[in-house]
């Protein structure tokens, strides 16, 4: 066996940081996990509150009607600030561009699970990357992210570190990868030969099973993610400030290390993926100055879950017992004796005494009032995280005119607009440091397939290289929500609208204003052909004639 290992300064800078962001992250676990289990509707039985496996499914209510209501993914339009006819050309291909990465990426699905993991835990993080010649993302599980505890909540950039920590790879993948050191994997190699080296070995498996417990809670205990041959290593993807003597600075770093110990990669982060910001977006709800991991919906709703599915739980099983009709007997009267002593329906069961000679029903207390105790609960949790039963699509007693339904509807989607403004300045975030990654990593000779369908269904093909995109004067990044969208649409409708009333007899302009409103309400231009055609078939038909009358010419007054 090997010397005992000497970790050099800088892996020991690395773990007091990932030690200072772990501490401060750890009380959040614990919530995490309940939050979780609660919405997977799984719960933990004990003997003494809550015997039966019940769940009281308000957690996957309540998150499932706030995802509904924060909105789909914004729309993400790049202005050129190129002025003139190329800035124009090259603006539709950086749209382009976006929509095939939208698609490839499959933004909308991981946009549900970042939303989702927000209201769960209350932050959430997408990370960003350059693999392959390709732009690639994944939102993170929190467990996996360690951050600065003194990052300012709405500004990651302010952070001193970030760390990736638990990426868990098979030995024989880390000594065959070309871009760590060569020294680092010997000196891997000659880690895991030490004492400290296996024993580290060990923890490892152990966290690797703790990042699992999550799906052993639910039942899946059949699954291998590596093989029982391979040797497992932890690495950790560590952004930190290390002083550069020739620059006279610090310089932000990405440094990838392995079990704590041992260093493989290390450069300037700029050198890396050309770009100098941290390659993660994060946002979260209920955004605490003093407090980085802050509280989700969730957490309002998982103690009185709790509280509901111990009350519900008891009343279950009040409910059996009481059905079951059990009987006290008299045991000292002698040649009575049945011949069980388990609850069951008509059970008999022996009492040192009378009871009432021979026997005498065993009565269960009907726990009266725990359906409106728990409606009161209920509607507690509602109020909390503005989710009225108007918003889960379900009529309330006592509210019958539209007027109230309406202003019920509002005041609930006003509850909700500090987490879809920060979620939509997330998106823009997002699309920003998008751009500058594969502005930064693509070669301008590089080549993309991109395919268009027209308003007709008919599929174009166009290969685009990278100048067609590439602008020194940079882009703008729009961002419109679905409900803007939408609100925009409605607005410039009942313009035309105005317009098309004010001046009926105006027959060009009447056309104009019905062209504009089909094209708002998104028809084909073979469709607003057919529709302008029955227009003007109908303006050239000819008017009614006023009818003769007995007693003169024209309608009667």
């Amino acid at each position: 066996m090997a010397e005992e290992f000497k970790k050099t300064p800088l892996i020991e800078k690395l773990n007091t940081e990932c030690s200072v962001a772990l501490e401060f992250q750890k009380r959040k676990h614990e919530h995490w996990k309940d939050n979780y289990t609660l919405y997977r509707d799984f719960v933990e039985v004990n003997r003494l509150t809550q015997r039966q496996a019940i769940n009281f499914p308000i957690m996957k209510e309540t998150i499932g009607t706030l995802l509904s209501g924060i909105d789909d993914p914004p729309s993400i339009y790049f202005k050129c600030l190129e002025e003139g006819d190329i800035g124009k050309e090259k603006e539709i291909v950086i749209n382009e561009v976006w929509d095939y990465d939208y698609g490839r990426l499959n933004l909308e699905g991981l946009d549900v699970l970042d939303k989702k993991n927000v209201l769960l835990c209350g932050r959430s993080f997408k990370k960003l990357n350059f693999l392959n010649g390709e732009f690639y993302t994944e939102v993170l599980d929190n467990h996996d992210v360690l951050v600065d505890p003194k990052t300012n909540p709405l500004n990651l950039e302010t952070a001193r570190w970030v760390v990736h920590q638990h990426i868990f790879k098979p030995l024989r993948d880390i000594l065959a990868n070309p871009k760590y050191t060569a020294e680092g994997k010997q000196k891997l190699k000659e880690y895991l030969d030490t004492k400290e080296g296996i024993l580290k070995s060990a923890d490892t498996e152990e966290t690797l099973e703790a990042k699992q417990e999550r799906l052993k809670l639910l039942g899946v205990e059949n699954f291998e993610e590596f093989g029982a041959s391979d040797v497992i290593c932890e690495l950790k993807e560590h952004y930190t400030y290390i002083w550069n003597e020739k620059e006279k600075k610090f310089v932000r770093h990405i440094v990838i290390y392995a079990m704590d110990s041992v260093e493989l990669f290390n450069k300037p982060l700029k050198e890396v993926l050309g770009v100098e910001f941290y390659p993660f977006v994060t946002w979260g709800d209920d955004i605490d100055i003093s407090d980085f991991w802050s509280d989700g919906k969730a957490d309002l709703v998982r103690v009185p879950n709790k509280i509901l599915n111990i009350w519900l739980s008891q009343l279950l099983e009040n409910r059996t017992l009481r059905n079951y009709s059990m009987f006290w007997y008299n045991s000292l009267i002698t040649g009575f004796i049945p011949q069980t002593y388990e609850p069951k329906p008509f059970g008999m069961y022996p009492s040192p005494g009378d009871p009432n000679q021979l026997i005498k029903q065993i009565t269960i207390p009907d726990l009266g009032g725990t359906i409106e105790e728990m409606a009161f609960i209920r509607n507690i949790v509602e109020r909390a995280t503005s989710t009225p039963v108007v918003e889960k699509g379900i009529s309330e007693p006592g509210q019958q005119t539209k007027g109230e339904v309406f202003l019920l509807a509002t005041k609930a989607t006003k509850g909700k607009s500090v987490i879809v403004k920060a979620y939509q300045r997330s998106w823009k975030e997002y699309a920003e440091k998008w751009f500058a990654i594969i502005d930064a990593n693509t070669l301008t000779t590089s080549s993309l397939k991109l395919y268009k369908e027209s308003f007709s269904g008919k599929v174009f093909e166009k290969e685009v290289k990278a100048k067609d995109w590439k602008s020194k004067a940079g882009y703008k990044v729009k961002v419109l929500s679905t409900s803007e969208q939408e609100e925009e649409k409605t607005i410039a409708i009942q313009k035309w609208t105005i317009i098309k009333n004010q001046y009926p007899d105006n027959l060009a302009l009447q056309k104009i204003a019905n062209r504009r409103i089909w094209e708002i309400l998104g028809l084909t231009p073979d469709e607003i052909k057919e529709a302008m055609a029955f227009e003007e078939q109908k303006m050239r038909m000819p008017l009614p004639q006023p009818q003769l009358t007995p007693t003169g010419l024209g309608t009667p007054a």
